[in-house]
């Protein structure tokens, strides 16, 4: 990838946004390295941030994977549409991935990888990918150059599929007027989470209601920010924007801080590290994924005590999650920005 941009740049290109290539170090020591970068730069990352494109194991085997906030998942999905199946050169890579049988994307819950740091502590924008699961050699003496040569991608085709995704991400991002976040995808996302919480609640005495209806808020603020988006993407209205670059910062602004707004300071119930309330680690199993792992975790809690206030706790994150998803709202209709 460093390559491809340093060639792109040595014949003129420069990109609109900043991109920053990183490598952590110390990452089996519970990710210190990307951590504590984040941590020291967290003003910066807060405001500016655009994206996080992680890459934890590139290559392990066949089969492509990947997870990401849900309002990169067409970015990510259009990308692989534009890259060649390593495994199979008469196809597309996106045909192989949707024949696969598994979800095709995933969610950046668990606390496992470097994405979590700028996902579930700032509240960045995230996207994880790579080839191949359950790499028998992984972490052992054999888990090295020579096996990725022999078995694990002997003409090393695989590392630059993900490499082009990864680069193609890299530059839409980089090079947009808009931003190309779509949060209609998100709001959906979040609706089918609230029925599965509803499920796991009948006959329960918690109130709902103040879930669903900052869900369809959001819904309703994430639809006109896209036609928004749209309209100011025809050509007939180019001219219009161009002569007010504010109206164009401020959009983008808005698209970039949507995903901060679904953070709440105090952190997850018990772990006030993690401040994302849609996505994060699962309590006891910190490779695990969870959606509205706050409220996951009271629930957890109250049908093991079935007290009063453990439910009056349940409902207590039932409100806190609706809060910040109104507070994304607020900040995709741009009252916050």
């Amino acid at each position: 990838v460093a390559q491809r941009l340093d060639k792109l740049q040595k014949i003129g290109w420069k990109p609109r946004r900043t991109i920053v290539l990183c490598n952590w170090d110390a990452e089996e020591y519970h990710l210190l390295g990307s951590t504590e970068w984040v941590e020291e730069n967290m003003a910066m990352l807060a405001s500016r941030a655009v994206a996080y494109l992680n890459v934890d194991i590139g290559v392990t085997g066949p089969g492509f994977h990947a997870s990401s906030t849900p309002q990169l998942d067409k970015l990510l999905i259009e990308a692989a549409k534009m890259v060649q199946d390593p495994e199979n050169v008469s196809q597309i890579l996106y045909e192989t991935w949707a024949q696969s049988g598994s979800p095709l994307l995933g969610r950046l819950g668990g606390g496992g990888s470097d994405y979590a740091a700028f996902l579930q502590h700032v509240g960045v924008p995230s996207i994880d990918m790579g080839f191949g699961r359950g790499c028998p050699v992984y972490h052992s003496m054999y888990d090295d150059f020579v096996w990725m040569q022999k078995y694990g991608d002997p003409l090393f085709h695989r590392h630059v599929a993900v490499a082009s995704i990864l680069g193609l991400v890299a530059l839409k991002l980089a090079d947009e007027e808009f931003l190309p976040f779509d949060y209609t995808s998100y709001a959906s996302e979040l609706q089918q989470s609230a029925k599965h919480v509803e499920n796991e609640l009948l006959g329960k005495p918690v109130n709902l209601a103040p879930l669903y209806k900052s869900i369809e808020d959001f819904k309703e603020a994430a639809s006109k920010v896209e036609n928004h988006r749209k309209l100011l993407e025809r050509k007939d209205w180019l001219s219009y924007w161009k002569k007010d670059p504010f109206k164009v910062r401020e959009l983008n602004d808005r698209l970039m801080m949507t995903e901060r707004a679904f953070t709440d300071p105090q952190g997850l119930f018990g772990r006030p590290w993690y401040k994302h309330l849609m996505y994060g680690p699962q309590q006891h199993n910190g490779y695990g994924s969870e959606v509205f792992p706050s409220l996951s975790d009271a629930i957890k809690e109250a049908m093991s005590l079935e007290s009063s206030s453990s439910w009056k706790a349940v409902q207590h994150e039932v409100w806190r999650v609706a809060r910040v998803i109104d507070q994304a709202s607020h900040v995709l209709r741009g009252n916050l920005t």
